[in-house]
């Protein structure tokens, strides 16, 4: 039923440009291999659905249920994403090197970044002169990549 639901989205519906890469929760208590605990959700116990949706129409595009067999992170978003399109996605979702290869596929980027996940060359030691509240620089990047 999954399958067929995705499949029947993509042949119906075309996205537009913009597109934003999120998760949800679809509670379950029941026994199941790869029921999630996320303790800061509201659903606490469930399965984790990863989607990309249309920013402005708010139709899912794509999703794919984590099932815990190991893939990586990186390659579940790859797999949802198609190319050339703009995409809004939480700081959890990004990184240096998958911005880099989501650019190569023509799809640009917009999120935060998480300094333990890596900072471009041209942004090193920006971030540490910032005080709350202030605004970057002009050569920082603070949109779409």
């Amino acid at each position: 039923m999954y399958e067929y639901s995705v499949q029947k989205v993509r042949s119906v519906y075309s996205p537009k440009q913009e597109l934003s890469l999120d998760e949800a929760m679809i509670s379950w208590l029941g026994h199941l291999k790869f029921r999630t605990y996320s303790p800061r959700k509201i659903t606490k116990y469930g399965d984790l659905v990863r989607m990309v949706f249309e920013v402005v129409a708010g139709y899912i595009c794509n999703m794919e249920i984590y099932s815990a067999e190991g893939k990586k992170l990186e390659d579940t978003v790859l797999s949802l994403l198609g190319q050339n399109h703009h995409n809004y996605q939480d700081n959890f979702y990004n990184s240096v090197r998958l911005a880099q290869t989501m650019l190569d596929r023509n799809v640009r980027v917009c999120s935060t970044m998480r300094p333990n996940r890596g900072i471009p060359h041209n942004l090193e030691g920006e971030g540490k002169h910032l005080k709350k509240g202030s605004q970057p620089s002009e050569g920082m990047v603070t949109g779409l990549v």
